[in-house]
């Protein structure tokens, strides 16, 4: 890979364990909205188990363009909540906008990030590319001690579209400079980080936790990756 001088990393599930760090958040808001006494029927991992259906769901939606942010960002948690025979949109917006200001500020990282962002920084030039909310994103970064590692923070807010439509990576070439022989997509989706890189005309590694089966080059732990790029 000697032609490789920019790095696009995707955020969420690659450098930011977005995993634990939103289960965390979702146990510590059941605990502070009352939940087990709103709704002493159902336990946290009810909670915790509707909410990830339904955003994840959402998210899925809104990747498409078929749900808008302000509508992903409410109805996930009024649709968590009515599983829980709880109507109460204010308590899901209060939930809501909770949730927006604790789990960004969590800083649990995938193992060896900061050790495979020590070793590329100096050799390359390393951005985000994310589909995340531009400003959740920056909040994760900068609490997370990842920003100083990063050029650019490209998101599909600012480059009105989302991975894996080629207009996000034409918009991170020109910010960026970038060539397509130049530049690499690491993330853990196949489908948006990786195939919509390659479909471009990019290098991707795909960061293969799951260990699915498929043409392009992967990697189980984050860092195996200094190795191919450094060769």
């Amino acid at each position: 890979m000697t032609d490789i001088k920019h790095i696009f990393f995707d955020l969420d599930h690659t450098l930011w364990d977005f995993h634990s760090n939103s289960l965390e958040t979702l146990a510590e808001l059941y605990v502070l909205f009352n939940l087990e006494e709103r709704a002493p029927k159902f336990g946290s991992d009810h909670f915790i188990t509707r909410y990830v259906f339904h955003n994840e769901r959402m998210w899925e939606m809104y990747r498409q363009d078929r749900m808008s942010k302000s509508r992903l960002r409410k109805a996930r948690f009024e649709y968590a909540l009515r599983d829980m025979r709880i109507e109460d949109k204010k308590l899901a917006k209060d939930i809501g906008n909770a949730y927006l200001d604790i789990c960004p500020c969590k800083t649990k990282l995938n193992e060896g990030a900061i050790e495979v962002l020590e070793a590329l920084k100096d050799k390359f030039q390393m951005h985000i590319l994310s589909n995340g909310f531009h400003e959740t994103q920056i909040i994760k970064l900068e609490q997370s001690k990842l920003m100083p590692f990063f050029n650019e923070i490209i998101t599909s807010e600012k480059a009105a579209a989302k991975k894996p439509n080629k207009r996000v990576y034409e918009y991170a070439q020109v910010q960026t400079g970038a060539l397509p022989h130049e530049s690499i997509m690491i993330g853990d989706n196949l489908a948006i980080d990786v195939v919509g890189a390659a479909n471009f005309g990019w290098d991707a590694i795909h960061y293969n936790i799951n260990d699915e089966k498929h043409e392009y080059k992967s990697v189980k732990s984050l860092l195996e990756i200094p190795d191919l790029l450094l060769k």
